[in-house]
C-alpha cells in the first residue's frame, strides 16, 4: 500500500494495480487479463453494472479501469469526503463480481467490438502489428485485447482460474494520492478487500531480441501508417533518464528534431511521433509516422538521418539544458493531476519496490550529461535489432529502397 499526500487539493485518485497483463497470458486464454477487466464492472452480489458506474459518477466522481501489457489498474477519482464510497465500490467490483454466463457472452460481443474497432483504425491498429512483430515468439507481443477467436472461446472455468492465480495479495499495490491520510487508508482497505495469498511467483520469461525485420501489411488506404523501433531499456535501468532526454529531442512537441524535419521542412507527413515504452525487464522504443505512400521512403531515412545525428553528435550545453528545463516542466505539470501521481508512485512501487519523491527525480534529470545522451542512442538505435512495420498501400519491395545504412 502506498499513497501520497498533497495538502492542496481536495480529491482522491485512487488505484488498485493488479501487477499482471497481457505478457502474462497463455496463448489459449490471449486477451483475458483485459476480458476481465471488463467483466469486474458487469454486476456483482448487490450492484448492477448501472448502480456501478453511477454510485460515484453521481457524486461527480468516475471509476474505470485498464489493461496494459504488465498491469491492470481499476481506479476511482473523488472528492476526499468520498473516498470510503470509492473503497466500497472498488472492493465490491474486485471481491463480489457473479460473472454470470450471460454477462459474459454479451461483454464477449461488446470487446469483439472493440477489436473490431482497432482494426479499423490504421493508426491504432499498426502498434499492435509492431508490437507483434517485435516481439514474435513471446507474449509480450500478443495483442491486449486478444483474438476474435480466442476471446469467442473463452470459457467461465479458464476465466475464473486465471483470476485466482493472479488476483492474490502479493501480486497487488493500492495506491492513493489526494488529500488521503495513509493510516486512515490502510484500514479502510485491509476492511474492505479480501485477497488470497497463495505464494503467487511471475515468470521472468525475458524476450529475445529480434533480428533486423521488415514486413508490410497491405491495407486499402489513403496512408500508409509506419511503425520502426528497436528493444530497449527496463524502467529500473538508470539509463532511462538520458533516454526520456533523447526522445524529448527528438519528438518533444513542435519543436522537436522529428517534427521539424519531417514534417515542417519537408511536408511528408501530419502526425509523427516517438515514444519509450518502459517493461520490469525490458523496453521498446518506437517511431511512428502516416504518409502518402510516395513518402514513406523519404520519411524514413529523414527518421534515420535524426537517429544517427544523435548517435553521432554531442549535443551542445544549450540543447541539454533546454531538454533539461522541458523535461522537468512536463513532470512537475502533469504531478497537478491526482491521478498521474497515483500512477507515478504505484510504476514505481511495481517496478522499483521503492518511492522516488519529486525532488529526486528531478535531480537525475538535472544529472544527464551529453554523452549518456549520445551513449544510449548508440545502445539503443541498434541496426541488427530493428523492426520496421507498414500499413498501407506501400508494398514491401518499394520499402527496398530505404537507405538502412545511415542508421
Amino acid at each position: 500500500m502506498i499513497s501520497e499526500y498533497i495538502p492542496s487539493v481536495r480529491s482522491v485518485s485512487i488505484g488498485v494495480w493488479i501487477n499482471v497483463g497481457s505478457r502474462d497470458e497463455m496463448l489459449d486464454v490471449s486477451g483475458v487479463s483485459h476480458f476481465i477487466e471488463h467483466m469486474h464492472f458487469k454486476r456483482t452480489r448487490k450492484r448492477t453494472s448501472f448502480e456501478i458506474a453511477q454510485a460515484l459518477e453521481a457524486l461527480g466522481g468516475s471509476i474505470n479501469a485498464f489493461t496494459s501489457r504488465e498491469n491492470t489498474c481499476y481506479y476511482a477519482r473523488i472528492l476526499n469526503r468520498h473516498l470510503p464510497l470509492a473503497m466500497d465500490v472498488l472492493s465490491d467490483i474486485l471481491n463480489n463480481s457473479t460473472f454470470t454466463p450471460g454477462d459474459i457472452k454479451k461483454e464477449k460481443q461488446v470487446i469483439l467490438e472493440e477489436i473490431k474497432d482497432v482494426a479499423d483504425t490504421p493508426a491504432e491498429f499498426i502498434h499492435d502489428l509492431f508490437s507483434e512483430q517485435m516481439w514474435r515468439g513471446h507474449s509480450l507481443g500478443q495483442p491486449i485485447l486478444g483474438g476474435p477467436e480466442i476471446i469467442a472461446g473463452l470459457k467461465r472455468a479458464k476465466v475464473l482460474k486465471y483470476i485466482r492465480d493472479h488476483y492474490q495479495g502479493a501480486n497487488i499495490v493500492v495506491a492513493a494520492a489526494g488529500d488521503v491520510n495513509h493510516r486512515e487508508l490502510v484500514k479502510m482497505v485491509k476492511k474492505s478487500f479480501k485477497w488470497p495469498s497463495n505464494g503467487y511467483v511471475r515468470s521472468d520469461d525475458l524476450p529475445t531480441p529480434n533480428g533486423f525485420t521488415v514486413r508490410a501489411y497491405p491495407n486499402q488506404t489513403n496512408q500508409t501508417q509506419v511503425c520502426l523501433g528497436f528493444p530497449s531499456i527496463s524502467f529500473p535501468d538508470l539509463d532511462r533518464y538520458p533516454l526520456l532526454a533523447a526522445n524529448t529531442l527528438l519528438s518533444g512537441g513542435m519543436s522537436s528534431r522529428l517534427f521539424q524535419s519531417v514534417r515542417e521542412k519537408a511536408g511528408y507527413c501530419y502526425n509523427i511521433s516517438s515514444f519509450q515504452e518502459f517493461f520490469r525487464d525490458i523496453g521498446m522504443y518506437c517511431v511512428y509516422f502516416g504518409s502518402d505512400k510516395k513518402y514513406v521512403v523519404k520519411a524514413t531515412d529523414l527518421v534515420l538521418t535524426e537517429l544517427r545525428r544523435l548517435k553521432d553528435k554531442l549535443l551542445t550545453k544549450t540543447e541539454l539544458s533546454q531538454i533539461k528545463e522541458q523535461l522537468k516542466g512536463s513532470l512537475v505539470l502533469a504531478q497537478e493531476s491526482t491521478y498521474n501521481r497515483m500512477n507515478r508512485i504505484a510504476r514505481q512501487e511495481l517496478m522499483l519496490d521503492e518511492y522516488l519523491d519529486l525532488d529526486e527525480t528531478i535531480r537525475n534529470i538535472d544529472r544527464i550529461t551529453t554523452r549518456q545522451v549520445r551513449n544510449v542512442a548508440n545502445r539503443v538505435f541498434d541496426t541488427t535489432h530493428l523492426t520496421f512495420t507498414s500499413l498501407g498501400p506501400t508494398r514491401k519491395k518499394e520499402l527496398e529502397d530505404i537507405n538502412w545504412s545511415i542508421l
